[in-house]
């Protein structure tokens, strides 16, 4: 369901930043071994073959609250990715994607996990914004967006009511890439995805040079 579209036409220009725990904590969690393997919990598993991250990323199912009653179910869903190359243009040294959509989940968080990525290349982008909160439908504020770069090893989990783009893939080499994607649904369109849109869209620059480093 679109609840609004938005003139974004004096929206200045997002730069997205490398996706890291820290960065993205407003927004959901983030699974980065490279990252947590230092910051946060873990132990010993698999009889001493493995380490075990503890709690990197949140799951919520706030399907209770909705107006409907319906209860969700936990699904594992695959988006196939393709690059949007209409909407992507050479910017210097880096790219510029135009966005012209923001969605939210409700009632629920949403997982993506791409599967079979170089963990060194650049591979998707990842866009949020804050909520408004004295919006009376609580919806994005176009003044609060924020981009990340996200690398083939990561994977991130929007955070339940969160406003994101749809997934932005930017590795234009690969035909596609193959996301696993948790989340829970319950049928009910309004209640399992809001939509809004931007007009004539805005613009994030980003850089595709491979780094070899966190």
């Amino acid at each position: 369901m679109v609840i609004k579209t938005f003139d974004v036409s004096n929206t200045k220009t997002i730069e997205a930043v490398p996706l890291t725990p820290e960065g993205f904590s407003p927004y959901g969690g983030v699974i980065s071994a490279d990252h947590q393997i230092l910051n946060v919990e873990s132990s010993a598993a698999n009889y001493g073959t493995a380490q075990k991250i503890h709690k990197v990323a949140p799951v919520v199912n706030n399907y209770e609250k909705c107006s409907s009653g319906k209860p969700a179910t936990a699904n594992w869903n695959i988006f196939r990715c393709k690059a949007p190359k209409h909407l992507i243009s050479s910017s210097g040294i880096g790219k510029t994607y135009l966005s012209k959509v923001l969605e939210r989940h409700p009632f629920t968080t949403q997982t993506f996990i791409p599967m079979g990525q170089d963990l060194h290349k650049k591979s998707f982008l990842v866009i949020v914004a804050k909520t408004d909160e004295t919006s009376p439908d609580m919806l994005p504020d176009p003044s609060q967006l924020r981009a990340f770069v996200c690398k083939g090893n990561q994977s991130i989990t929007y955070g339940a009511g969160t406003w994101h783009a749809p997934m932005v893939v930017i590795d234009e080499e690969v035909a596609h890439i193959d996301f696993a994607v948790f989340i829970h649904e319950n049928g009910v369109a309004d209640e399992d995805t809001q939509e809004c849109y931007f007009e004539p869209g805005y613009s994030v620059n980003y850089s595709v040079a491979r780094d070899k480093k966190l």
